[in-house]
């Protein structure tokens, strides 16, 4: 009798990064795997850029997208911490703007502002990421939309808030944030990969691609970050962002941050949230809950529009998960663009292999009758 071999959870992971660029159509994907705070095991597939020149490495740069609000919330923590901040204050208290003075700094961070959403005016049809926003602009754009609903009422996603949250840092400690980031977060964890607050993109980059009415050809996004102030504008590797998350999950972490640290308060999803990535959501300070694949797991995704990444631990199980998706798109998306990055199916496939991996080193450390 013949016994048929099944692909093993790590050959039928790589298969859905290869199926992410062949059949999906996706430029690069790439992603890494920590069990136990231990070994990491790494996934590419496609390329690092349009040309198909450069094949896609698991230690390349991107950018992180909304995984930057975790960093912005820690930051926040830490100067809380230390004094210079108070969570529960008025965001007026520390920063001139026309805003309700009921939002606090921990609205902001827990994504419970009510504060209209900035990219709503921002990307459409004629948007050029190039063009360089100012802070300030970004919060303008978000004005005219109104208070959503009082502050406090909700947690429903708000890129707005993050910005002010980096005005708030700015405006204690009189420096850039992403200097305070290094400083206090970057420095201490040694993720001397990471970059915000202003990052430009790095030779060693996958890069991804935009055409819009207003750049007319496809232009490589790798610069174009000024527009995600605060809400998405870090540029990492996979390697710091396991050891970002992976942070929270250790005693003695050099930054004493953990996860409870950032879940004490949770802000539940809305039944219908003005955000639609919001449903089904709880948000603690800069961290929310899923259930990817059949357990509870904390991260943040994270989108730039050309780049969709996300990094997901599991305290129970001590697994992490972290991942990029690249890609070159006429903006505005057209209908079923989504269908192209499947992010349900990629968190979920990489939070089981990851399982998988981790009831076989269990199995195989328990001794044999």
């Amino acid at each position: 009798m013949t016994t048929r071999r099944f692909p093993s959870p790590t050959e039928r992971f790589q298969a859905l990064l290869d199926d992410y660029v062949g059949i999906l159509g996706n430029l690069g994907a790439i992603a890494a795997i920590e069990i136990d705070g231990g070994e990491r095991l790494y996934f590419s597939a496609g390329f690092a850029d349009h040309g198909r020149s450069v094949p896609a490495s698991a230690s390349h740069h991107y950018q992180v997208g909304s995984q930057s609000k975790t960093v912005v919330a820690i930051t926040m923590l830490l100067l809380a911490r230390a004094g210079q901040v108070d969570l529960d204050r008025s965001v007026r208290a520390y920063v001139d703007l026309p805003i309700d003075a009921r939002i606090t700094v921990r609205h902001l961070l827990m994504n419970q502002s009510g504060l209209g959403e900035m990219t709503s005016g921002l990307l459409h049809g004629r948007w050029d990421p190039r063009i360089a926003i100012k802070p300030r602009d970004l919060v303008a754009i978000a004005l005219p939309y109104g208070q959503l609903f009082e502050p406090g009422a909700q947690f429903d996603y708000c890129n707005t808030g993050w910005v002010i949250a980096v005005l708030v840092i700015e405006a204690i400690c009189a420096r850039p944030y992403g200097e305070v980031v290094a400083e206090r977060l970057l420095g201490p964890l040694g993720l001397d990969r990471s970059h915000y607050g202003g990052a430009t993109a790095t030779e060693h980059m996958l890069r991804g691609y935009l055409r819009t009415a207003a750049t007319g050809d496809l232009i490589d996004t790798g610069d174009a970050l000024s527009w995600a102030y605060g809400a998405g504008d870090g540029i990492a590797t996979l390697d710091d962002m396991l050891t970002l998350f992976g942070s929270l999950l250790r005693a003695g972490s050099p930054i004493a941050i953990s996860l409870a640290d950032l879940t004490e308060q949770l802000g539940e999803p809305s039944a219908q949230p003005f955000f639609a990535m919001s449903a089904g959501t709880r948000y603690g300070l800069g961290i929310e809950q899923r259930g990817w694949a059949g357990s509870r797991v904390w991260g943040h995704p994270g989108s730039t529009v050309t780049y969709m990444s996300g990094t997901w631990i599991d305290p129970v199980a001590r697994v992490a998960v972290s991942s990029c998706v690249t890609r070159a798109v006429d903006f505005p998306l057209r209908a079923g663009a989504e269908f192209s990055y499947p992010r349900e199916q990629l968190f979920a496939m990489a939070l089981n292999t990851a399982y998988a991996l981790a009831d076989r080193a269990v199995a195989s450390a328990i001794p044999a009758d």
